[in-house]
């Protein structure tokens, strides 16, 4: 996705919605309200809240970009491309009976990343850093975070070449290299990333979800 150039583009970022429908639907709010130009949603709608399903078909039907995070994976295909998550069997057996084949077309179509070049700077989305990309997991664990393992990644080739390199899943805000993490937006401590690019320089903020106009509208 290219921009043309000479404007300051403002791209919000998001992740973690977890089932969370009051979250999602304030976290969207916000956005709408700084007028963002593009949106990105870096996956996981499932596990945890119980509303999953209406997270679900807001994403579905609000225009943005989705990415496929952990969750949509176990959705898609079952827990068996992560053996680390067997606990979570029963959850994702009953997820796949009650998904609509239009829902699961639309989980099925969500991609694993993309990229956007503004005015020359090259960013790239994805749930997570990548341990192989063509893997039934492709995401590097979050014992990577501990062991190093993340670090390297941050430093090879396929990160280093993007101006920003922004991910979920952990569920913290942090800043490594050109690697930056937003936390969970369904989930306590809940915030989005606001990115503005322009020829001269790429610049972010994390800002914090407020939840309190959205527990006023019920």
């Amino acid at each position: 996705m290219n921009n043309r150039g000479g404007q300051n583009i403002r791209i919000a970022v998001f992740s973690d919605v977890h089932g969370n429908l009051g979250a999602l639907k304030a976290v969207l709010g916000q956005i709408k309200e700084k007028s963002a130009d593009t949106v990105v949603f870096l996956g996981d709608i499932f596990q945890r809240g119980n509303e999953e399903i209406q997270c679900l078909e807001l994403l579905k039907d609000s225009g943005i970009i989705c990415l496929k995070g952990n969750c949509e994976l176990y959705a898609q295909h079952g827990v068996d491309v992560d053996p680390d998550v067997e606990h979570l069997r029963g959850y994702y057996d009953g997820i796949r009976r009650i998904l609509t084949d239009e829902q699961m077309r639309f989980i099925s179509k969500m991609p694993l990343f993309c990229e956007i070049e503004c005015d020359g700077h090259r960013l790239h989305f994805s749930h997570f850093l990548f341990l192989d990309i063509d893997a039934p997991y492709p995401f590097l664990p979050l014992s990577s975070l501990k062991n190093g393992d993340f670090d390297k990644a941050c430093k090879s080739e396929y990160v280093t070449k993007y101006d920003l390199a922004v991910v979920g899943h952990c569920h913290e805000n942090f800043v490594k290299g050109n690697v930056v993490s937003v936390s969970a937006a369904g989930l306590e401590g809940a915030s989005y990333l606001m990115i503005e690019a322009n020829e001269g320089a790429v610049s972010f903020e994390h800002i914090k979800i407020d939840l309190t106009a959205e527990s006023e509208t019920k």
